[in-house]
């Protein structure tokens, strides 16, 4: 079950205000990208320790309607890396890889090549 509340990273946050002002895009639609592009990309979470000094979201909020098909991604995603730590810093760590991959992009037209 995804928990709640997500705390994003200072880093991750601070980010995704940058490319609202470019893309027009909110930070819950922003984060949901990262996490495609991280689980896309089948990255490892292992060295990734966001701190939670950022902005808060909650899941419906951060989910919308797809919950469950990000809960049975992230779920996947788990499984398949036999990852240990908590969901919620699993996903706050997708978040966090996810908007690293974001950091060329200047505007929507960009956002949209990923």
């Amino acid at each position: 079950m995804l928990p709640n509340r997500i705390k994003l990273s200072k880093n991750s946050t601070d980010k995704f205000r940058y490319l609202k002002i470019s893309t027009g895009l909110t930070p819950n639609i922003l984060a949901r990208i990262a996490i495609m592009l991280a689980l896309k990309d089948g990255s490892s979470i292992f060295n990734s320790s966001p701190d939670a000094d950022g902005q808060e979201l909650n899941k419906s909020v951060l989910f919308g309607d797809h919950e469950h098909v990000y809960e049975a991604m992230i779920k996947q995603f788990i499984n398949d890396t036999s990852e240990t730590r908590p969901i919620s810093h699993v996903i706050s760590s997708l978040i966090e890889i996810g908007a690293h991959k974001m950091g060329h992009i200047k505007d929507l037209n960009a956002l949209c090549e990923l």
